[in-house]
């Protein structure tokens, strides 16, 4: 079992997506706002705006810079983990896992992973089956029915 392949880019590069978005709308709303219609009027060049809208632009590639090496891509065993972060590929033993958990209120469903002896947790996704009622995210995939069998067999 894998984690899902689109989910894992999705969360991994929306941020920086989101950013460059929003970054470039500041540039041109600032320079052409003739460009930009709003309510059916073109838009008046506006320096307060610019700034607000070039801010949220940033925190989102801040905040992209700062969880992009969380994100990683799982292959799951029955005796082995597969961690593979584009630059860093290991296998661990699941006896070596400290902890694993689902983040609440994310969909699709999203695990933090955190190994024995390491500082850092990784996070990472399954597939797209999954149900949400206030919120709360429960996962119905395979891999998510394994993550709990192997929880409760290794007591983790």
């Amino acid at each position: 079992m894998e984690s899902h392949k689109t989910s894992y880019t999705l969360f991994k590069f929306a941020p920086l997506g989101i950013g460059i978005i929003i970054l470039t709308s500041a540039i041109i709303s600032y320079f052409y706002p003739h460009l930009i219609i709003m309510n059916g009027e073109p838009m008046e060049k506006d320096l307060f705006i610019t700034l607000i809208f070039a801010l949220i632009g940033i925190f989102f590639l801040i905040l992209f810079f700062a969880i992009k090496d969380k994100f990683v891509w799982v292959k799951m065993g029955d005796q082995t983990i597969e961690i593979n972060s584009g630059s860093i590929k290991e296998k661990v033993n699941w006896l070596d896992v400290e902890s694993i958990s689902q983040i609440q209120f994310v969909s699709p469903p999203l695990y933090s992973i955190k190994l024995k002896g390491k500082e850092t947790t990784h996070w990472f996704n399954t597939s797209n089956h999954f149900m949400q009622a206030g919120g709360f995210t429960k996962d119905m995939s395979d891999m998510g029915s394994f993550i709990k069998k192997k929880k409760r067999e290794l007591g983790i």
